[in-house]
């Protein structure tokens, strides 16, 4: 018999609908052939440093830095019951092989080996590996499973950034608590971030706009602005007021006079870190939001495929499918058929930057699946559909020519000054036509205007006005997300160029997968806030910039190990060497925030959530626990590792069977381990008995004899 492990109790109900497993048991599914499983996320987590000594209970600078010689790992206590289920079945003699389904990437590698190597099992595993949820690839994924051990490089790798994560933030975060007295949580790529944050905000507060002027020609058609060898920028108003004047009244001489036809290449697909910016850009969507809208496109309604991929590229094998993903849009998105009848009725534009084996490692770019033939007939919730509808659009646009436009620019002359203007005339529309149709036209900053004029070199005219113009120096942009994603992929580098982007991103902040979660931890820490699209720090983030070591802060630095740790997944680098790099930087953080004195700062109270009189104590952790508008949650959140506990009020288990938890339930539910609520079944009104586990995982009730569990969820 086999055995699958999944990541998500959805995923593992959507494989055995698949193989026809059906048999529901307590935490597995099985058949006559297979059982299958999941792991709820981590299972296994890596230990606290009191589990190494009892002396780490206490926060003390002079034990550190703690160095384990060896990780010791423990259970999840919120999952407890389902670890032991998952490792029961592992040991089963009757299961012979092993089906490693967790999601395909770093974090899914991770989670499925600290299971299998902390269960002692040594059974044979072979791992499913696929892109999409439709049945036809589940089906294809399993007539062509993989030996586990090709992705043993890559589990090391996803085991060497948690023992870094833990080392940097471990030691980092007791020393910087301890010595300012106040809760500050520091991470090897969440600090880095908050620093670009922090600077741009000082180059923001810091700045002194300066006016500056230009002297603009209204040659009624266009407008042409003076310009010497230094550029069209005047610093002196006399000197700008002086050329208007002199060419007020002249007569201009045509002394240029060029068209040349430009090209706008067409973009590349999307990985997760551009469809983020798209959300944020287009729709206003926090990095996590459009997460959460790509997960469940790929997971709930199967329409997209996996999102956390960091390609913008397709496989060749996947040329042959263009077509038939066009005619299935053509079918199922409503307004995308001219749009897909325009790119087959020319030559599908499947070039470099569309098929590209060597970018493509673990996973495609986001893409469509066949399933979009029926999008038609599924009521998306708006998010997803806007998410969609991105996906969509790009897929369609990438296969059309590049955009066409003659770009004419013009020179004049009047008296002995020069002047200038630009303008262009789009040909062919190419794939920003698909665009514009399928999301809507959206104005560009510096769009040059169309010059409709039959002028000839050396031509008469004479302006309708010459004057100054007057501008002023602009700040720096706060960050949006879309803006900080950019500066996180390459390690706050200024890049523009789309092509060189993607070359930088081995050395970027953080992946894909990590990102929008360090943004949304930054702001859960009070570190960071939002002010409408912009990202903005707090006193205290700035604060805690001004204080930490300069290593930690450091973009690049970061970016560095990033980049050692897509290289010990592809086995050119050793995740020994890794950890050594870590342990001495570490080290000279721990010395030298020793040997200095405190600054003078001081951190205020971070009271996101409205803390009145604590409900009761965590079971997990021994925190507080206090109630805010949507759950309980413990205040442990913001320690390193953060504590996960929280009782959501809109529990769907608990709702579902008409139970409401009150304050003072919740009060006597952490006291006593169990409490009597009423339940409404039916418009009847029943008595129930709420039983907590010890540890916190699981809140047991029975109904008619039948019992139910809700499971503790996390703090989001």
């Amino acid at each position: 018999m086999k055995l699958i492990v999944t990541e998500k109790p959805s995923v593992a109900k959507d494989i055995a609908r698949v193989l026809n497993i059906n048999r529901s048991r307590d935490g597995y599914i099985e058949s006559q052939d297979y059982r299958i499983t999941w792991c709820v996320g981590h299972l296994i987590q890596l230990s606290y440093p009191e589990e190494y000594d009892p002396k780490y209970k206490s926060w003390n600078v002079n034990d550190l830095p703690i160095f384990p010689r060896q990780f010791k790992y423990m259970v999840n206590p919120s999952t407890e019951k389902q670890y032991e289920i998952v490792k029961r079945l592992m040991l089963d003699d009757s299961i012979d092989e092993i089906i490693c389904a967790t999601d395909a990437g770093r974090e899914g590698q991770l989670i499925f080996g600290y299971v299998y190597v902390n269960a002692g099992c040594n059974k044979p595993v072979r791992r499913l590996w696929i892109s999409s949820m439709t049945d036809e690839a589940i089906l294809e994924g399993f007539k062509d499973l993989k030996d586990n051990k090709e992705y043993f490089a890559l589990y090391q790798s996803a085991k060497a950034r948690s023992e870094a994560d833990w080392l940097v933030g471990i030691n980092a975060t007791r020393l910087f608590t301890v010595k300012y007295n106040q809760m500050l949580t520091i991470g090897r790529v969440q600090t880095p971030t908050l620093s670009l944050i922090v600077s741009r905000q000082k180059e923001i507060d810091e700045f002194v706009s300066q006016p500056f002027y230009e002297v603009a020609a209204d040659c009624e058609m266009f407008t042409a602005t003076w310009f010497n060898k230094d550029g069209t920028r005047i610093d002196d108003l006399e000197k700008a007021e002086e050329i208007a004047a002199r060419c007020q009244n002249k007569e201009a001489t045509v002394t240029k006079l060029q068209t040349k036809r430009a090209t706008v290449e067409r973009p590349l697909l999307y990985d997760l870190t551009e469809l983020q910016r798209d959300g944020n850009r287009r729709y206003g969507y926090s990095a996590e939001q459009t997460l959460d809208a790509a997960q469940n496109l790929y997971e709930k309604y199967k329409l997209a495929t996996y999102p956390r991929t960091d390609s913008r590229y397709l496989t060749k094998d996947m040329k042959s499918k263009l077509t038939d993903i066009l005619q299935n849009i053509k079918q199922g998105w409503k307004g995308s058929e001219y749009c897909v009848d325009k790119v087959l009725k020319q030559k599908i534009n499947a070039d470099k930057r569309v098929i590209d084996d060597s970018k493509v490692t673990d996973h495609h770019a986001i893409i469509v699946t066949p399933n979009i033939r029926t999008v038609s007939n599924i009521k998306l919730p708006e998010r997803e559909e806007n998410i969609l509808r991105l996906i969509v659009a790009r897929f369609i646009a990438v296969l059309d020519r590049k955009q066409e436009f003659d770009q004419t620019d013009i020179e004049l002359k009047i008296e002995s000054d020069k002047f200038k203007a630009r303008g262009k005339k789009v040909v062919i529309p190419g794939w920003k036509e698909i665009e514009d149709i399928m999301l809507g036209k959206v104005k560009e900053d510096s769009e040059d205007k169309e010059i409709t004029t039959n002028l000839n070199l050396n031509d008469k005219i004479m302006p309708k006005e010459v004057k100054v113009v007057t501008k002023k120096t602009s700040p720096p942009k706060p960050y949006t997300e879309a803006t900080l994603l950019t500066a996180m992929e390459t390690a706050g580098k200024q890049i523009e160029d789309e092509k060189l982007r993607e070359e930088m991103k081995s050395i970027g902040l953080g992946t894909p997968a990590t990102r929008a979660g360090i943004i949304e931890k930054l702001i859960s820490v009070g570190y960071i806030k939002r002010n409408k699209k912009n990202l903005v720090p707090t006193q205290n983030g700035i604060q805690l910039i001004e204080i930490v070591h300069e290593k930690l802060k450091k973009p690049d630095l970061t970016g560095e190990w990033e980049s050692e740790l897509g290289k010990i997944a592809q086995k050119k680098a050793s995740s020994k060497d890794f950890i050594v790099d870590i342990k001495k930087y570490v080290a000279e953080i721990i010395k030298e925030g020793k040997l200095s004195s405190a600054k003078n700062v001081s951190f205020e109270s971070t009271g996101s959530k409205k803390k009145s009189n604590a409900v009761g104590i965590c079971p997990r952790c021994g925190r507080e626990v206090y109630e805010s508008k949507k759950n309980f949650f413990c205040t442990g959140y913001k320690n390193f590792p953060s504590c996960k506990f929280s009782i959501w009020k809109n529990d769907k288990v608990l709702e579902n069977n008409g139970i409401s938890l009150t304050s003072k339930d919740v009060q006597e539910l952490l006291k006593n381990k169990e409490t009597a609520v009423k339940a409404t079944k039916e418009g009847q009104e029943i008595d129930l008995t709420l039983k907590m586990a010890d540890n916190g995982y699981r809140i047991d009730f029975t109904i008619e004899n039948k019992e139910h569990t809700s499971w503790m969820q996390e703090v989001q």
